[in-house]
């Protein structure tokens, strides 16, 4: 009589096929979860550099016409993620944005461009409708806030609001 073999057990073979599987599909949960938070922080990023625009919007429409650069002119602010100023320059140069190098890396850069008034392309369906294009007493400001999303590089962001003040 042969003796009977108990085939209760796993052998090597499937325990090692059990664990690959096991790390396998580790692996793919975690790469998931990574992807979200990397995109989640991407979100977050865009939040803010549309919140430093927005406070810079603020700021212009409470200034005076004096307090803003002559046209052809541009100031240049730089703030950190946790929007904190950081520094401010005026700078000379022609649009888009000045010719103004794009930021560092951890670095939210606003760029204030002023044109003159003579540069607004507006047209409205009543003649009787005119805007003062060649009055000092109006400025066309174009406000850029740029940057990377996740601070170290990548695609820029770039937002921009255009402003009349008179």
């Amino acid at each position: 009589m042969k003796p009977q073999l108990n085939n209760l057990g796993m052998t090597l073979i499937e325990v090692l096929g059990a664990v690959a599987i096991s790390l396998i599909s580790l692996t793919v949960l975690m790469q998931l979860t990574l992807s979200n938070r990397t995109h989640k922080s991407g979100i977050d990023r865009s939040i803010v550099f549309k919140e430093v625009l927005t406070n810079n919007a603020i700021e212009l429409k409470g200034a005076s016409v004096d307090d803003i650069p002559l046209p052809g002119n541009c100031i240049v602010r730089t703030y950190d993620f946790q929007i904190n100023f950081k520094d401010q320059s005026n700078v000379s140069g022609s649009p888009p944005a000045c010719g103004v190098a794009l930021p560092g890396n951890n670095t939210i850069q606003v760029i204030w461009e002023v044109e003159p008034a003579a540069s607004i392309q507006a047209d409205f369906s009543s003649s009787s409708l005119k805007l003062p294009k060649y009055s000092n007493s109006l400025k066309k400001v174009n406000i850029y806030v740029r940057g990377y999303p996740n601070g170290t590089g990548g695609q820029l962001i770039q937002n921009q609001v255009t402003l009349f003040k008179r």
